[in-house]
């Protein structure tokens, strides 16, 4: 025990004297490389010069009108085309306000149709208290009624269009 503690004190002294190791290899540098402008200067530099001929094009005469400027005239829609959209426009939000005026001032509906008449009777059956349920016998009558109107229309248009 003692020995290894003598050893790693040692080695660690050893170590702390010697000077780092180094990888660098002794081969000499590599030659200058001629690196050019690139192509992002060429790229800087067209854009500038051509920024300033489209510049020199656009203003040459100051009585007429220049190239760019009939260009852009050209394909730019006229006034009586915004004029004609906007009153579109105009009279389709009239529309969809009128609308939404006339569906929104109608009350919320006063009863829902039941598709089946099951729906009101859908708790479980058993230990139910005597007198805690209406009679709906008469509910489940109108709504039996009026399915059986309903698939007897729904019949007629089948028989007229067959």
């Amino acid at each position: 025990m003692f020995a290894a503690r003598r050893f790693a004190a040692s080695s660690r002294r050893l170590a702390a004297q010697q000077p780092p190791r180094r990888f660098g290899s002794h081969s000499a540098h590599a030659e200058p490389v001629n690196e050019g402008l690139g192509r992002s200067f060429y790229v800087t530099a067209g854009s500038i010069a051509s920024a300033y001929i489209l510049y020199r094009i656009g203003s040459q005469d100051s009585a007429s009108e220049s190239w760019i400027s009939g260009l852009i005239s050209k394909f730019t829609p006229s006034e009586k085309d915004f004029e004609q959209r906007n009153a579109i426009h105009t009279a389709l939000m009239e529309k969809a306000a009128a609308d939404r005026h006339l569906l929104q001032s109608q009350g919320p509906r006063e009863s829902y149709d039941l598709r089946t008449p099951e729906m009101l009777n859908s708790r479980f059956p058993y230990n139910v208290a005597p007198g805690s349920q209406a009679d709906l016998s008469k509910v489940k009558a109108h709504y039996e009624r009026q399915n059986r109107e309903i698939e007897a229309a729904g019949a007629t248009r089948e028989k007229l269009y067959d």
